[in-house]
Parts: structure tokens; C-alpha cells; sequence
């Protein structure tokens, strides 16, 4: 969810960079991937797409904007992913993503704001989705995703941003006690994903924090560290039950200190989730799993705290439990 209306800007020189760059590495990959490689009639599919649904008690984002708090929350995904090279180098697979994702819900938001203001829409927000992702070496995992949240709420304009995620595979070392860490770089690099704007760049509000350096800050960045440990149990279905947590690092200027000095940790997650496969699916159908799971999410930072007061609880907020479930197919 983005705060400031960015749609009469002109592209950033960095989003045009990332751009420059993502088209050279799609060509690269396609060269090596060697096209005999790709016409091979015996060889398996390289093309394949996830369809997923899932419903909450709130929309809340990754970084802490609670933008829908009544109501049920549905939220639908759609991706494909492109195998351009699989090989036995440092680089052992090249995958192009592409897709995108809604929230709508049962209880609307505001076209214009205030929030709360008529007309409203069920329809929050669409995001596409492009990148690429990389096998390296034996365990790691580097994903590279650009996504767009073109907002149709509260006259907010379209943010754009570059999601950097590394992850390890530590499943050879811990085996069931495996934690599946990972860490990621999100840069925004046009607009802002959060409402740190609002108050001192869009409404004009004087600061309350009296040594206030950035009120209306401009575009930003977080590093997400995280872990989510898991367990299959074999005996009952393929039942996958995992506890995720994660924790946020703000950049000083991506909640802004409009309220308060900005804080190390903007926010922590943690919970609880259960996927089961539907194994009854005939072969062939792809495969279907359902899930549900439950979130609690803490607003460390004291601007972010007081954010949500121009989001859904209209009120300075700590923290939130979301609940959620749904389903996915992998074809």
C-alpha cells in the first residue's frame, strides 16, 4: 500500500536501471539455457502456474498498514513461472516470474479519502508482479521481484519497488529442526509503500516530534530477516505444520519520524500454519493443498503506531491478530 499520489511522475532513473537490467537477464538466460534444450520433446514441462485464494479477518500489509479491518478480506493470486536454464554450474537454475495480485473485500474503503468518506469499493488494490529467480550453489535461493501496488483506495497513486530475497536451505544440516532462514532487501524506488507521507507532506500537519528530520519522507528501504521452521507429518496426509517469524528493519526514513525518533525494529510477526495436500486430486490436476493459519503482528515503531490512525482503526495501533485460510493448485 503506497501514501502518495505518484501518477503525473516520471519514472525514476533507478526503476529504469531495473528495468535495463531485468531485459539483459532474461536474454542471458535464454542463451544459455540453449535452445535444443528447449525443444526437447522428451523433456519435462518448463512452464507452470499457481492459482491461490485466500480469505482473512483483515488486510493488513508486510509492512504494517492495517487497511481493512472489518469484514472478510479475499485476497487471489495468480503466477507462472518460465524455467530459462537448469544446469549443473554456481547459477543452476534461471526461473522468470510473472503474475499478479488483488484484495478486494466484503467490507469497502474509501475512493477519496478521509477514510470513511463516500463513495467506497470493495476493490483495494491490484499488484503485478515480474522478476526472476536463482539457484545458487547447492542451498541458496536469490529473488529478484518488482512489484507495482496500483492502489484504487483514497486517491492514492501507484508505488513502485525492488524486492531483493535471499533464503538458505538448511534442511541437510538440521533435518526436521531445519529453519529455512532468509533475508530481504526491499527498496522502494518510486513512491511509498506506507502513509509516512500523510501527515507532514499530503496534510501539511507540524511535526510532534520537535527533532524531526525526515516528517515527509521520500522513497525508502527495509531489510526483513526471518526464519519458518517446519514438519511434515507423513502419517497423517502430508500435513505441513510451520511456525514463521520475521522482523522488519526500517531505514530511518521509511515510517519517517513525523511522531517520534524512528526505532531499529519497525515491526514483528509471528504464527502459526497448517497446509494439507488434497491428495485425492486425480494426476494430472496439478497439485492442490489447502491451508489456514493465524498472525500476530507488532507496530514496534512509534510512527508506524501512530500510522494506523489514517488506515482502518482510525487510532494509533500496537498490534493485530489476523486469521486466515485458503487454497492453492500447482500446475
Amino acid at each position: 500500500m503506497t501514501a502518495t499520489n505518484t501518477s503525473s511522475q516520471r519514472p525514476t532513473e533507478p526503476l529504469r536501471l531495473g528495468s535495463r537490467l531485468l531485459v539483459a537477464a532474461v536474454l542471458t538466460a535464454i542463451a544459455a539455457s540453449g535452445v535444443s534444450q528447449l525443444q526437447a520433446d522428451d523433456a519435462p514441462s518448463r512452464v507452470h502456474a499457481l492459482f491461490a485464494v485466500e480469505l482473512a479477518n483483515e488486510y493488513v500489509t508486510p509492512r504494517g498498514m492495517l487497511v481493512r479491518d472489518k469484514g472478510l478480506t479475499i485476497e487471489p493470486l495468480f503466477l507462472t513461472f518460465v524455467n530459462l536454464y537448469k544446469g549443473d554450474s554456481f547459477i543452476n537454475d534461471v526461473t522468470l516470474v510473472g503474475g499478479v495480485w488483488n484484495d478486494l473485500g466484503t467490507s469497502q474503503v474509501s475512493v477519496h479519502g478521509p477514510y470513511g468518506s463516500q463513495p467506497k469499493t470493495p476493490w483495494t488494490e491490484i499488484d503485478p508482479i515480474a522478476g526472476f529467480s536463482f539457484g545458487l550453489g547447492k542451498h541458496f535461493k536469490l529473488d529478484l521481484t518488482y512489484t507495482a501496488f496500483a492502489e484504487q483506495i483514497l486517491d492514492i497513486g501507484t508505488s513502485h519497488h525492488l524486492e531483493s530475497k535471499l533464503s538458505f536451505d538448511d534442511s541437510e544440516y538440521l533435518g526436521a529442526f531445519a529453519l529455512h532462514p532468509y533475508v530481504i532487501y526491499w527498496q522502494e524506488l518510486e513512491g511509498k509503500a506506507t502513509d509516512a507521507a500523510l501527515p507532514g507532506g499530503v496534510i501539511g500537519l507540524p511535526p510532534v516530534n520537535p527533532n524531526a528530520k525526515h516528517p515527509a519522507p521520500g522513497s525508502s528501504s527495509y531489510f526483513d530477516v526471518g526464519v519458518a521452521p517446519g514438519y511434515t507429518f507423513k502419517d497423517a496426509g502430508g500435513l505441513k505444520l510451520e511456525a514463521p517469524l520475521r522482523v522488519l528493519l526500517p531505514d530511518e526514513r521509511f515510517y519517517g519520524d513525523f511522531y517520534h525518533s524512528s526505532s531499529t525494529v519497525g515491526l514483528y510477526e509471528l504464527g502459526v500454519k497448517a497446509t494439507l495436500p488434497m491428495n485425492f486430486m486425480p494426476a494430472g490436476y496439478g497439485h492442490w493443498s489447502v491451508h489456514a493459519g493465524v498472525k500476530y503482528i507488532n507496530f514496534v515503531d512509534d510512527n508506524l503506531y501512530n500510522l494506523n490512525a489514517f488506515n482502518a482503526p482510525g487510532k494509533p495501533t500496537r498490534d493485530t491478530v489476523q486469521v486466515y485460510l485458503g487454497f492453492s493448485a500447482f500446475f
